[in-house]
């Protein structure tokens, strides 16, 4: 799978595409990301009847996680890059009520101003080239009144339980920069929603904790020690002697792990208007 694959999905192979769709599904379904998740979910406050949007809706977990609280008569709209992302959530979507998948790109949202209940981006910003636009064209689109929530990690608040801090510390640096898209994603939001204009604005932090494999921050740990070494940020000798420290913990239930997401929830305020960009196709949520 290419490196910046979650930067562009919509210009890897559709094998590609279905890994990464997996990878998304089994994620969801791992215990510390439902805490996060049903955060997000909570933040959000859906309600029956209202019309939402997530941007960058990969496979659709948490369109299918939110969609329920709007039924009978809402709507979530999932948008993403991805032509082969789409199709892959409007597989595990199946007939379920009130799911609707399209491609469509954050950064020219293919809707008339004031038309949604709400919007939401998780794990999204951190990828993209002007996370501004994408916020800002939220804020464009929702109605007076209506919420726009954000949700990234934070990499540098990750901490993992070993002995050696040097190359704990070399490793985890090198990953959160040089890996995964603007791993300070977290602490922008903030910054991000005041410059769309949104008001109200609250700042959930949610620190999810790993203590054996089935969180999925664990392995996330073991593939931070694997792009370090190929980065040559580390040795060889070096990831083989951390990984083992791990998994020798993970064997005797003494390993621990955490990052932190942060949430930021606001609202458009009346009259709040942005233009962020020329005239493009629209889409009805019915």
């Amino acid at each position: 799978m290419p490196r910046d694959a979650w930067s562009n999905p919509s210009a890897v192979s559709a094998e590609d595409a279905a890994r990464m769709a997996a990878f998304l599904e089994d994620r969801a379904a791992c215990p510390d990301q439902i805490l996060v998740n049903t955060a997000l979910r909570d933040a959000l406050a859906p309600r029956p009847g209202e019309r939402i949007v997530e941007v960058g809706c990969g496979s659709g977990a948490l369109c299918r996680l939110v969609v329920p609280h709007l039924l009978p008569d809402g709507e979530i709209l999932g948008l993403d890059v991805a032509p082969d992302m789409i199709a892959a959530a409007r597989a595990l979507a199946g007939r379920q009520a009130g799911l609707r998948f399209e491609v469509g790109a954050g950064e020219a949202l293919p809707a008339e101003d004031a038309t949604c209940d709400a919007f939401f981006a998780a794990r999204l910003l951190l990828h993209v080239a002007d996370p501004l636009r994408v916020v800002g064209e939220m804020a464009r689109v929702v109605k007076p009144g209506g919420r726009v929530v954000l949700m990234d990690w934070d990499w540098e608040t990750v901490v993992v339980t070993h002995p050696d801090r040097e190359l704990t510390r070399r490793l985890l640096h090198w990953r959160c920069d040089h890996h995964g898209g603007n791993n300070w994603s977290g602490r922008r939001l903030l910054g991000y929603a005041l410059a769309a204009g949104l008001r109200d604005l609250t700042v959930i932090p949610v620190t999810s904790v790993a203590l054996d494999e089935a969180a999925a921050l664990t392995g996330s740990m073991f593939r931070a020690a694997e792009v370090a070494r190929d980065g040559g940020a580390i040795t060889p000798v070096e990831h083989d002697a951390w990984t083992g420290e791990l998994r020798q913990q993970l064997a005797e239930g003494r390993f621990l792990a955490s990052i932190t997401y942060f949430i930021v929830r606001g609202e458009r305020a009346n009259g709040n208007r942005a233009n962020y960009g020329p005239e493009i196709r629209r889409f009805v949520i019915r």
